[in-house]
């Protein structure tokens, strides 16, 4: 398990600088949640080979296949990375081919995470800013400026639901930020209204219409070691802002991190083995699964909320926007459902299966 860092409280400024180089030896990383760092580095030096620490961006544009995915990167999964420091930008252009680019922090990274929020600068390729998450009217804000990927622009979000760890909402300390052992999230924008205004070669991408999300994702272990199979996605249908996360480790064990918002308040933030359900629809759907979103029609969603009402979602997909063929598909689609026996909505979802565990018949070493 991880190990807990020093803990800040939320008067606290935290600087760390990173060099473009891997760190030998051991990585100790947060465990437990402290004070006033939800989103903040959960790592202290360069990652090792088998450790992450990472930044997760996603928006897609609500009227069109507009979509983008950007991650910023001080992370060991990657072997042909010189080191841990590096952006990817992926997504869908306006006609809905998928594009993908990466790019190297060779300079270096510097973050800070204090009183003003969180601040993160790959130099040389991009940056990313937010404000404190224990005030009203959160807001983040992406620059990319690559020559390497040819890609200069901004994006904004304005947050539109509340923060939160796996178990609980942004605030508490100690809480458990696990997803499984070793791996480990927080949400710091499940929904957010996004303004999107890149150039991407000699393509623009611009939309006002953007569903936004962010996540910290980070881990002292292998991320292909862990999870065997997994469904994420968030999105948003009518008064009800949704994220969902369904994982099998290598035991069988699934664990389950369910969140629903409506008109701005938490409904459900829980852990609970009975919050939530997430199984396959149609084609080769299975449980445990054998195949990943390609052949099947998308996921039927249960959500058991505190009063006991069923917030049932089907979703349907509607194109894959990434394939890795032996990791995972991503892909957005259409969301329809409501509470069992009230109004029902139509939305729609940005999601993924990873199914390193399930298409490879992969086992780690230490099972």
């Amino acid at each position: 398990m991880g190990l807990a860092l020093s803990a800040p409280s939320n008067d606290t400024l935290r600087t760390l600088d990173l060099e473009p180089v891997y760190t030998n030896g051991s990585i100790s990383v947060e465990h437990l949640s402290v004070a006033g760092n939800l989103d903040g580095f959960k790592m202290l030096t360069p990652a090792a080979r088998k450790s992450a620490d990472f930044w997760y961006f996603d928006v897609f544009s609500n009227t069109t296949n507009q979509t983008l995915n950007i991650v910023f990167f001080n992370t060991g999964e990657f072997a042909n990375y010189p080191h841990p420091l590096a952006v990817q930008v992926g997504g869908l252009y306006p006609n809905g081919t998928d594009f993908y680019f990466e790019a190297m922090a060779d300079l270096g990274v510097s973050l800070t995470n204090g009183p003003d929020g969180i601040a993160g600068d790959w130099k040389g390729v991009g940056s990313f800013k937010g404000s404190p998450l224990d005030e009203p009217n959160v807001e983040y804000s992406i620059s990319i400026d690559s020559p390497e990927m040819k890609i200069h622009g901004s994006i904004t979000y304005k947050l539109t639901a509340p923060a939160h760890y796996p178990c609980e909402l942004e605030g508490a300390i100690g809480a458990n930020q696990n997803l499984l052992p070793d791996l480990y999230w927080a949400n710091a924008v499940p929904d957010a209204n996004t303004v999107v205004d890149l150039q991407v070669g000699d393509i623009a991408i611009k939309f006002t219409d953007g569903v936004g999300y962010h996540d910290k994702n980070w881990g002292n272990k292998s991320i292909i070691d862990v999870p065997r199979y997994w469904d994420w996605g968030h999105g948003r249908l009518g008064p009800f802002s949704v994220v969902w996360y369904n994982l099998l480790d290598y035991s069988g064990n699934e664990a389950r991190r369910s969140y629903v918002v409506k008109d701005g308040e938490a409904l459900l933030v829980s852990c609970s083995s009975d919050s939530l359900v997430v199984r396959q629809k149609g084609g080769k759907a299975a449980w445990p699964p054998i195949t990943g979103l390609l052949e099947t029609e998308g996921i039927a969603i249960n959500y058991t909320l505190p009063d006991g009402k069923i917030l049932a979602i089907d979703v349907t997909t509607d194109i894959i926007v990434r394939d890795e063929s032996g990791a995972y598909q991503r892909a957005n689609g259409v969301l329809k459902g409501g509470i069992i026996g009230e109004e029902t909505f139509q939305g729609r979802a940005h999601y993924e299966e990873f199914i390193f565990g399930i298409v490879n018949d992969y086992t780690p070493a230490d099972y």
